[in-house]
């Protein structure tokens, strides 16, 4: 039996704080606090600092903070950097990879150093992939200048989405990943909506936002391939820098080929507040981006 469930821990009990959102670096305040009180109480009485503190680990425990407004405090001075580590989601943008290629039995050899980043817009433009372009503002009168896909690159990505998309999804992630197919396995849930996960030999090696994500990916690596020399020269975290930065510049969702729109939402996490600039599909309801801001 949980002692949650007991009705007299259960009115203590706060689940915002506790848990999936409990905030470590709050927790860690709480104690420092915590300990403090029991060092001062310990002068007078050591038998009630024992107390003390007992009470006061059962009460960070149970509601996840001693202090009333300590989380509140802890988002709002607690240096983000700090903060970020201690989120529990993983971060959106960036490489789809969470582990390295050395574990996924990928090439390592290659002529660039593989954990060396990429920026993905200004490899596009060094590489001709992407040309300025003017579209229309919102308001549908004034042009805004922007950035758009060469059409060579844009024809083949969306040939290869068309083929990718029907397609077995373990072995084509395992030539994504350069590994055997027979140790890949698809966490793939029956929503459009939830992230998938690749694993290798039962370790989660990659994931994406949804499979319209996955299926954007391995086309942008195929056609990135055919449109760079210089590609198959690329780390494997490069490379899966790059076709994900390639997301940016859908125009169509590529698990339907429906209509996408560009949203901006506040998150809320264990430990802080933050934007997040989101590319979702209006028929499917597929997140095909999310940039963290």
């Amino acid at each position: 039996m949980e002692l949650t469930k007991l009705p007299i821990l259960a009115q203590v009990h706060n689940p915002e704080y506790t848990g999936e959102n409990r905030c470590i670096p709050c927790t860690a305040v709480n104690l420092v606090i915590a300990g403090v009180l029991t060092v001062a109480v310990a002068i007078v009485s050591p038998i009630a600092a024992v107390a003390v503190f007992v009470l006061s680990v059962a009460a960070i425990g149970l509601r996840g903070y001693l202090v009333p407004g300590t989380p509140a405090l802890t988002k709002r001075y607690f240096p983000d950097w700090l903060l970020a580590k201690f989120d529990k989601a993983p971060e959106p943008g960036g490489s789809t990879l969470e582990t390295d290629a050395a574990e996924t039995g990928a090439d390592t050899t290659r002529s660039q150093a593989a954990g060396e980043p990429i920026e993905p817009e200004r490899w596009f433009l060094e590489h001709e992939l992407v040309v300025p372009c003017t579209r229309a503002a919102d308001d549908g009168e004034q042009e805004q200048e922007d950035l758009c896909l060469a059409d060579d690159l844009e024809a083949t990505w969306q040939g290869a989405i068309d083929e990718i998309r029907d397609g077995e999804r373990a072995s084509q992630v395992a030539a994504f990943l350069e590994t055997e197919p027979a140790s890949v396995s698809i966490d793939h849930p029956d929503d459009a909506t939830s992230p998938v996960r690749a694993r290798v030999e039962d370790r989660v090696a990659a994931q994406w936002e949804s499979d319209a994500a996955l299926v954007a990916d391995l086309a942008s690596s195929r056609a990135l391939s055919e449109e760079v020399p210089e590609w198959e020269q690329l780390s494997l975290e490069q490379r899966s820098q790059l076709a994900n930065g390639l997301r940016a510049f859908v125009e169509q969702c590529p698990g339907c080929d429906g209509t996408i729109s560009l949203d901006e939402e506040t998150v809320e996490s264990c430990c802080r507040s933050y934007q997040v600039y989101a590319i979702t599909c209006n028929e499917c309801d597929a997140r095909i981006l999310e940039v963290r801001q």
